[in-house]
């Protein structure tokens, strides 16, 4: 049996952990629907920077490698593995400097003599012990005296402090240029400097993998699964690019107030690497129509739309081998739970958190500015406040990298009950949704219909969502529409779709299951397959199938 290759062409930036990003997790939810194709192999290419990563992606996802093969440049760029290893050095335990050191022995000596003291004037008896005890405080006074070179040296270290002192004001003009240096190396896509630094690695690792994809002759056709990477259309064959959204030019002021100068640059990449397309594939008909065909004049017959399938979780909470599988099921993921909360942004509160049946409503999304968080946070607060709800929300995005939620949470004083739980592994994202008494999705633009709804009913939560087109075009019931969106730009609207789910949880979760059993239907086989019938069509010469197109 032949076997066909067809290429996925991969640029992510250097330090993304594709574990916590949506465009990783679909990635392997795509390659895992290809383990059925014994017909067809696909080859990826990435920088050198992210084949680590991509294989611990795989690993935590379970991936088989059966199927695909992944390339890339052999040696990372030197200012890059400089970077890295400074970074690695920064996070590793400093050992105490010399002057803690003989303090912290000094202070040991000191509790270890007292203690003794102590020991002995309780527990003597006799005159003759109590002249002993006399005699041991002489020899530790001489002991001393022996050792008081190390009270000299200790003066001198302490003079040289005061010296570091002195020195730090004269030297302050120039450590204005090193903080500025620390913050581009702490927040290296921040700084303008260190941003054209990177795009200019960008360009070259690009190339590099342009050389290797040059190389692979047997590869009929390539795929790209976002529209950021302007460079996959210097691949001189057949080429397919994905277009899940185009959110930075819906939200222009919240995506710039965050990114500044790169924001604009990857406007820029985007809207280059659409107009140069050949062929384009959607996860939705409104991204396809609204989008493509309205905003950059794509013709519509070189788009196909290809839904997603569902994304579900139970398999990562179920146990077996036991009498009551739902109790050690849920046991399983209180223990996860426990684990998700060490990773609060919050640790003061959470590291002494021991009750892990407490309820709430859990939101799934890194932070972006079409995610809607704010409307979230005011409808929450209302709640909360108002309506005296007692669940606490958590959310999986990281608040120092959007100043607006952490401002928000500060000064409504939501610390104890808004968490965010950054950086949590598919197992404790998987509890997170089982033990939540609803899942939320508030977002004003997504590329298709979202992962929350599946994620949430496949280990038994009900959901409430924002309508917008992509979930309207999928979840199009009138009855579970009615029950389960809201209005995204209402806050008080999506308040009371919150308060009656949560009154009303096991009747508005037997209505979504039945439309759940449906939808699980649909395999990521059937994506895979229908992306290789795209595939297949352009690398032979041909456009689009027509059903495809539809």
């Amino acid at each position: 049996m032949s076997i066909n290759k067809y290429g996925i062409y991969l640029a992510y930036a250097p330090g993304l952990d594709l574990r916590h990003e949506g465009l990783g997790r679909y990635l392997a939810a795509f390659l895992k629907g290809a383990r059925d194709r014994e017909d067809v192999r696909f080859v990826l290419v990435c920088p050198s920077w992210s084949k680590e990563g991509l294989e611990d992606l795989f690993t935590s996802e379970g991936v088989s490698k059966e199927r695909f093969e992944l390339v890339s440049p052999s040696k990372k760029p030197m200012v890059l593995r400089l970077y890295e290893a400074y970074i690695a050095r920064k996070k590793r335990k400093r050992k105490p400097g010399l002057l803690k050191r003989i303090s912290i022995g000094i202070s040991a000596i000191k509790g270890a003599a007292l203690d003794h003291v102590e020991q002995q004037l309780v527990t003597t008896n006799s005159y003759g012990g109590l002249a002993l005890l006399f005699l041991e405080g002489f020899l530790l006074l001489g002991l001393g005296v022996l050792f008081s070179p190390i009270v000299i040296l200790a003066l001198i270290i302490l003079s040289l402090i005061k010296f570091r002192f002195v020195f730090k004001r004269l030297s302050r003009p120039f450590r204005r240029h090193l903080t500025r240096a620390r913050g581009a190396v702490g927040e290296p896509k921040d700084d303008a400097f260190i941003f054209r630094l990177y795009k200019r690695m960008e360009r070259i690792e690009s190339e590099r993998m342009l050389q290797l994809i040059d190389s692979l002759a047997d590869v009929k056709a390539w795929y790209s699964p976002t529209a950021f990477w302007p460079a996959f259309n210097k691949i001189n064959r057949p080429r397919l690019m994905c277009v899940p959204d185009v959110v930075l030019s819906d939200f222009p002021v919240g995506f710039s107030s965050v990114g500044g100068e790169r924001f604009l640059q990857t406007y820029e990449d985007v809207r280059r690497s659409i107009q140069t397309g050949q062929h384009y594939v959607t996860y939705s008909n409104a991204i396809k129509w609204d989008t493509l065909v309205e905003q950059y004049s794509i013709r519509a017959s070189n788009v196909s739309v290809i839904h997603h399938a569902p994304n579900m979780l139970n398999q990562w909470v179920t146990t077996r081998g036991f009498s009551d599988l739902e109790a050690t099921s849920l046991h399983y993921s209180q223990t996860l739970l426990g684990s998700a909360m060490r990773k609060s942004s919050n640790q003061n509160y959470t590291v002494g958190f021991a009750n892990s049946s407490f309820k709430f409503i859990f939101y799934a999304s890194q932070f972006r500015p079409n995610k809607n968080l704010l409307m979230l946070l005011r409808a929450y607060e209302f709640l909360l406040r108002k309506k005296y709800v007692s669940h606490k929300l958590i959310l999986t995005g990281d608040p120092e990298r959007y100043p607006s939620v952490k401002k928000f949470i500060a000064e409504h004083g939501l610390e104890n009950d808004v968490l965010c739980l950054h950086g949590l592994t598919v197992q404790e994202l998987a509890a997170c949704y089982k033990l939540a008494d609803l899942a939320i999705n508030p977002s004003l633009s997504e590329g298709g219909c979202p992962f929350t709804f599946t994620e949430a009913l496949s280990v038994d939560t009900p959901v409430v969502m924002a309508r917008i087109a992509v979930t309207e075009e999928i979840l199009n019931q009138p009855e579970l529409q009615d029950t389960t969106f809201f209005d995204p730009f209402e806050w008080e609207d999506m308040a009371r779709r919150i308060e009656w789910a949560l009154a009303h949880r096991e009747e508005l979760l037997a209505l979504q299951k039945n439309i759940y059993q449906s939808l699980i239907q649909r395999t990521w086989t059937d994506v895979v397959n229908e992306h290789i019938t795209v595939l297949e069509a352009i690398s032979i010469g041909g456009g689009i199938p027509l059903e495809a197109q539809l």
